[in-house]
């Protein structure tokens, strides 16, 4: 626990710098229940002991024109178990010439065999963030090796709430995994929507893989920044991968480009890339 103990005291010296002072013990008292009792968001997996971790994500983005990189940094704590998965998360970052900062939890509780849910809660008191974000999923194991899941997504970022409907059609071959994800926002204007597909060929177990994705449409993702709220294209690709580099270490990887039209005179171009390291015990 000492290990825990360190990264939640150095997270909330920098988060207590950013929230105001009602949110800040709110959003403490969470994130640290979360270093108690949070775990890896894989809920797919069949988990017969407890296992906590510690994890460390970086991004860095290159834009073509004038736009400064952006950077995110993440330290993420968790613990996983027979009853599900729960993890707290800080989240950094500097874009637009400003810096902000973000705290999450997601729990993944198991509600019977072949069914678990995915819950999400989000604050930050920076504009690069929503204030608020939320979300609520429901998965379930299909015949014939297939899945599915209907939920949504809700980000704040001052005014009316941006709310996306989204779920999941996915479908095991061997050691391979295919799934299909839409996000639909509903305005007053008309519907705006997305689809991204998702494709993984496993290795000796869960935490190797090496897989890609490709997505298109209109309506913005749940990781969706001010800008993108009201972009009227899109694409992107990525490729990404996990390895275990020793017991109880693994390193994460993706590579990926997109292309946003924000409005009929706007079009963003962007390459992204990304590290993590996760360490088990």
């Amino acid at each position: 626990m000492t290990t825990l103990t360190t990264v939640c005291r150095v997270c909330a010296r920098y988060l207590y710098g950013r929230m105001t002072c009602r949110a800040f013990p709110i959003l403490l008292a969470v994130f640290c229940a979360a270093v108690a009792t949070a775990q890896n968001p894989e809920p797919t997996r069949e988990v017969t002991a407890v296992r906590r971790y510690v994890g460390a994500d970086y991004s860095y983005a290159w834009f073509h024109g004038d736009i400064d990189p952006w950077q995110l940094a993440a330290i993420s704590v968790g613990r996983r178990g027979p009853r599900g998965s729960v993890i707290g998360r800080a989240n950094l970052a500097q874009r637009f010439g400003s810096n902000g900062a973000q705290v999450e939890l997601d729990a993944y509780p198991r509600i019977r065999p072949g069914m678990y849910a995915y819950l999400n809660v989000g604050y930050s008191n920076d504009n690069i963030f929503p204030q608020w974000r939320s979300g609520g999923e429901l998965f379930s194991n299909l015949p014939r090796a297939w899945e599915a899941s209907l939920g949504y997504r809700q980000l704040r970022f001052g005014g009316a709430p941006v709310t996306l409907l989204t779920g999941s059609l996915g479908k095991y071959v061997g050691n391979s995994w295919l799934s299909l994800r839409p996000y639909v926002r509903v305005k007053p204007d008309g519907v705006s929507a997305s689809l991204g597909i998702t494709g993984r060929k496993y290795g000796a177990d869960a935490d190797n893989y090496l897989g890609a994705r490709i997505s298109a449409g209109t309506s913005p993702s749940d990781r969706a920044d001010p800008t993108e709220i009201a972009r009227t294209s899109s694409w992107s690709a990525s490729l990404q991968g996990s390895r275990s580099l020793r017991p109880g270490l693994f390193g994460t990887w993706s590579l990926g480009m997109e292309q946003e039209e924000l409005s009929s005179t706007t079009t963003r171009k962007k390459l992204e890339g990304s590290f993590g390291l996760r360490t088990e015990f």
